[in-house]
């Protein structure tokens, strides 16, 4: 059986454990930036597109699998008409 780890040990571990939460903390506040900016530009994108006239929210929802409402709320603040 292993013996117990001394104070010192302990503490450091410890505090590598923290440093560990840390980055991985800083990775999912990374990756939800990221999503955050890929929703924008397709939301933005697709407004665009409605706008230009170019397809209909309802081929946005078929292409998509979004429900028309949420289409409609998500493109709202980017829509020019």
């Amino acid at each position: 059986m292993a013996a117990q780890p001394d104070q010192e040990t302990r503490t450091a571990a410890k505090a590598r454990f923290t440093e560990l939460k840390q980055v991985r903390d800083q990775a999912h506040e990374d990756a939800e930036k990221a999503k955050t900016a890929a929703d924008e530009a397709m939301w933005k994108s697709i407004a665009a597109e409605l706008d230009a006239g170019n397809a209909l929210q309802l081929d946005v929802v078929e292409a998509t699998g979004f429900s028309r409402d949420h289409v409609l709320r998500r493109t709202k603040p980017y829509r020019q008409n």
